[in-house]
């Protein structure tokens, strides 16, 4: 699931889009083929870390074969794609060049939703960010990192 905070990868929509925002760039941003436009589990790091501890502490003893579960962490809370860029255009005070276009056939999913039922039963696992407290935390640590402005990796980045 898509997660963002600070110190995420380059590639991602949060940290791509912020990017974007600050250079004055177009963002794309996709719709399905009927019109609707693409939803994502944005979930901040802090929630996905406190799965991943909880899962290596959940171990148990050493046994062969060894045990293994599978858990979804993710913020059960799939939000549309432009919400994100309205909290980044909002926390980073500065508008987006935003265009609407469609997915292509061999893109993406329209949605993604975590179901954490398992990790909660298991781990505990609650995720506590909602997306718009997440976006401002990241871009809070965003404007800090790059308080100078984007330094010449930013502004040269280009992802394959």
């Amino acid at each position: 699931f898509t997660v963002y905070g600070p110190y995420g990868r380059p590639d991602m929509a949060a940290f791509s889009f912020a990017n974007k925002i600050m250079k004055g760039e177009e963002l794309r941003i996709f719709k399905a083929p009927d019109g609707s436009e693409l939803e994502r589990d944005f979930t901040y790091i802090d929630d996905i870390v406190k799965g991943t501890v909880a899962a290596v502490d959940s171990i148990g003893p050493s046994v062969k074969p060894a045990p293994f579960k599978v858990y979804n962490l993710g913020n059960r809370n799939p939000e549309n794609v432009t919400y994100l860029v309205e909290l980044l255009e909002e926390f980073l005070g500065k508008p987006a060049v935003r265009k609407y276009v469609p997915l292509p056939e061999t893109g993406d999913v329209l949605r993604t939703h975590a179901d954490v039922s398992l990790a909660k039963t298991d781990l505990g696992y609650e995720p506590t960010t909602p997306l718009r407290r997440g976006v401002q935390l990241f871009v809070k640590w965003y404007k800090e990192y790059y308080k100078g402005g984007l330094d010449s990796d930013m502004m040269n980045y280009n992802p394959l």
